[in-house]
């Protein structure tokens, strides 16, 4: 594995956890909720989204991280 490769999956693993969360907070702020009032169950909200965004970043910037 190159280090160019190794770069791009580390900025799609945290470019996705990012967008998951920000996704989430936006997701609260339009339903008008919070996190605390959410409570445990905000991690199964950010989890799927962040999946979900790390599929596109891996296919858009090509990190392999999936298999084709």
């Amino acid at each position: 594995m190159s280090s160019q490769l190794a770069i791009r999956r580390a900025v799609v693993w945290v470019a996705s956890i990012l967008l998951g969360v920000v996704a989430t907070l936006l997701i609260f702020v339009i339903i008008g909720t919070n996190p605390a009032e959410f409570g445990i169950e905000t991690i199964l909200v950010i989890i799927p989204l962040s999946v979900v965004a790390m599929i596109w970043l891996d296919y858009f910037l090509g990190a392999e991280i999936l298999p084709d």
